[in-house]
């Protein structure tokens, strides 16, 4: 009876941690597929202008997402440290946390914004933007500069109301964002009435103009009475120590994102050579990766939310359970999206290509390897969100940078260049790279310091 009674109790405590965990991945996942469709939106309408206009948006791109990257990572450790506070019931320090997560988050963004205006003309020729492009490449890059303070300021509050348990308050302003930056792409870029076509530069304006009110938005949304976090700008005053340790936990996240857009980049050139199909087949398939594995973030993201919240809360035994329970339910997650995308490859890949037998039969071929993946990057979420939870940011950076360069690049470079594979080699080595980095988070995992930080040694 007493077995019987301590496992109904082992399961309650899963139940709930699941539903928590539940309560914070479907708004996130929601949340980022919304942000994935600005990228959309954006590639739709500035494809219908002409090539040079691609040109100019894929050449800042890279850019861009490094911008997005230093926000996120900067936000992510504001939101660990509020996460732990909010768990505490330390309202006090919520408060503090929050207000120098803004401060941090301004002066970095104001800090890019004046390299970024400075060093603009070296970098796009480091970029090889093309000489008759170069000017138009540059107006955009101001523009897209100028948007850095909205992109930090509208990570943090994202990041924020997150870590407060509030993952759905942040769809309240992201989805009107969609639909306004919807309707002024085409407005700006091909003109209506008394309003002149800017052409190319009408994205980024529709971009930038989406990311003010977006950002305005969602800081007064945060400001609400209904989460006490009346701020003065006596509160924002920079507290070095403070943004000292913010800055410790983020930037890890920063350069781990970062790699994570290099390695891609890596990934392309290493495609390119073996010619138009399996180039447009890395391609085809990244934009369906990027788009289907945002249940990992979102399982990574809970995952650190919730866990910080029981650490907060001194309760370590619900800290472990939380990164057992969310790696389990990652693999199984990821296993059932992985196996009905297994039995619809070829359908997904005819959505892309429909006109095209050979790339469309490569592309679903290639899709099916990338698939075996899926599982193992469920697991591979949740133990990372797991350290990232815990203040260990810089483990989660470490393992992704000995599994993308050190392992990752150099085994997909080996299997598509010096064996028959030849470009599916590319997708064999980032599948081998795949297991490989999971026996390391795994052994991380197991390890004293991991232990430590859980309350177990």
């Amino acid at each position: 009876m007493s077995i019987d009674t301590t496992n109904s109790q082992r399961d309650a405590r899963s139940f709930t941690i699941i539903k928590q965990l539940l309560a914070l991945i479907l708004p996130i996942t929601l949340g980022a597929m919304v942000q994935t469709s600005y990228h959309l939106i954006n590639a739709f309408w500035v494809g219908r202008i002409h090539a040079d206009a691609v040109a100019i948006v894929s050449i800042i791109f890279p850019i861009n997402l490094l911008i997005i990257s230093l926000a996120g990572g900067l936000s992510l450790g504001g939101s660990i440290l509020i996460a732990q506070s909010h768990g505490a019931n330390d309202r006090q320090q919520v408060k503090h946390l929050t207000a120098q997560t803004f401060s941090a988050l301004i002066l970095l963004s104001v800090l890019i914004t004046v390299l970024g205006f400075v060093a603009a003309s070296p970098l796009l020729h480091l970029l090889g933007t093309e000489q008759r492009i170069m000017p138009g490449a540059l107006t955009y890059l101001h523009i897209s500069l100028v948007g850095s303070l909205f992109v930090f300021l509208g990570s943090g509050y994202q990041a924020i109301l997150r870590s407060l348990g509030e993952a759905k308050a942040p769809l309240l302003v992201m989805v009107p964002g969609v639909v306004i930056n919807a309707l002024l792409n085409p407005l700006l870029i091909f003109g209506w009435g008394p309003i002149a076509p800017l052409g190319v530069d009408g994205a980024a304006y529709a971009t930038l103009i989406t990311q003010i009110i977006t950002a305005v938005a969602g800081i007064l949304l945060i400001l609400r009475p209904a989460y006490g976090l009346t701020l003065s700008w006596r509160d924002i005053y920079p507290h070095w120590a403070t943004i000292g340790k913010l800055l410790r936990l983020g930037l890890p996240s920063s350069v781990e994102q970062s790699l994570g857009a290099l390695t891609v980049s890596a990934m392309t050139v290493l495609a390119a050579q073996f010619g138009t199909i399996a180039l447009a087949t890395y391609g085809i398939v990244f934009r369906i990766m990027t788009f289907t594995m945002i249940p990992s973030f979102g399982i990574s993201m809970a995952t650190a939310i919730l866990l910080a919240q029981s650490m907060g809360a001194g309760d370590f035994s619900k800290a472990r359970r939380v990164s057992i329970e969310s790696a389990v339910f990652g693999f199984c997650l990821l296993s059932i999206i992985a196996l009905a995308m297994f039995l619809a490859a070829t359908p997904i890949a005819s959505l892309f290509v429909p006109n095209e037998p050979e790339l469309r039969d490569h592309c679903a071929q290639v899709l099916r390897i990338f698939l075996l993946t899926f599982p193992l990057m469920g697991i591979q979420g949740a133990l990372s969100g797991a350290f990232r939870g815990a203040g260990d940011t810089l483990a989660a950076m470490v393992i992704t940078l000995i599994s993308a360069w050190v392992i990752q690049v150099p085994l997909c470079i080996l299997l598509s260049q010096y064996t028959s594979m030849a470009d599916e080699g590319i997708w064999w080595g980032l599948v081998i790279s795949t297991f490989i980095s999971l026996a390391m988070t795994i052994s991380y995992s197991k390890s004293d310091r991991w232990k430590h930080r859980l309350g177990t040694v």
